[in-house]
């Protein structure tokens, strides 16, 4: 796909163009050889198990910059983050890796290693090249928006990202990309809550699509929850875990807060 006619074509522009000065620096099969040599053997087994079968779990995002509220951060390093977040209960980690609009690197993906959680890489994945790039990184996941791929290109994808051991997080944003998601069969279905073309959070998005996906997926609810209303809003749709990045951004000791009332009340079980 070249135009989504959403918010996201300057930023899918962005992406392509220094997807194409990464090529240059270093070749795909360069990229491939090195990636093979330290692959990661369980990356998707490790992302999956530490979201399913409990209480909610939390994936904590790291990032800078939101295109919707602007600048959250000024880290370099963000294993310090990365740390408070494994110290608060965070099941997982979201890494924003797309640098103009969210001030993310791909070298964020080893920084934040030592913490010990896995990790997804959270990007505009368009072609193979970026997975490859995500298993090179470490990275245990990554992230695929049906909205930015074709049927061929989301299949092609899911099938490599399975062959370098890293779980597929597939996400939605309608019921027709919602259809198109789990006709791939991904690891993790997530629904998101954002409407692409106006940048604004309708919760009811999730709350009637994620129902819609079958308890084989491990289900998460995307963007929008910023408290323990949208933490109870989202168990009730289903969702095994929340992906929450702004919130924790601007306050870290939300987690905490969270992670010990979900284990305490049971949310999500």
């Amino acid at each position: 796909m070249t135009e989504t006619g959403t918010r996201l074509d300057p930023i899918l522009d962005s992406v392509r163009s220094r997807l194409e000065m990464r090529r240059n620096e270093r070749s795909l099969n360069s990229l491939k050889a090195q990636t093979l040599e330290g692959l990661n053997k369980n990356g998707s087994e490790r992302f999956v198990s530490c979201l399913k079968g409990g209480p909610l779990s939390i994936i904590a995002e790291c990032k800078r910059i939101s295109p919707s509220v602007g600048t959250l951060s000024s880290e370099v390093d963000l294993l310090e983050r990365a740390n408070q977040y494994a110290q608060g209960g965070a099941s997982a980690l979201s890494i924003l890796t797309e640098e103009n609009h969210f001030g993310g690197s791909l070298m964020d993906l080893n920084r934040v290693e030592p913490c010990g959680l896995p990790c997804l890489r959270k990007d505009f994945i368009l072609d193979e090249y970026m997975v490859w790039e995500a298993a090179d990184a470490g990275a245990d996941a990554v992230l695929l928006m049906a909205v930015c791929l074709d049927d061929s290109l989301l299949s092609e994808l899911r099938a490599l990202a399975a062959e370098l051991n890293l779980a597929v997080l597939l996400e939605a944003h309608n019921a027709i990309e919602l259809e198109r998601a789990l006709a791939v069969k991904p690891d993790c279905v997530g629904v998101n809550a954002r409407d692409l073309t106006t940048f604004e959070i309708d919760f009811k998005t999730v709350e009637d699509l994620l129902p819609q996906v079958d308890s084989q997926f491990v289900r998460v609810a995307e963007s929008g929850v910023d408290s323990w209303e949208g933490l109870e809003r989202a168990a009730s749709a289903g969702a095994d875990a929340v992906l929450c990045g702004t919130a924790l951004m601007r306050d870290s000791s939300k987690l905490g807060e969270w992670t010990h009332r979900i284990k305490e009340e049971g949310l999500g079980v």
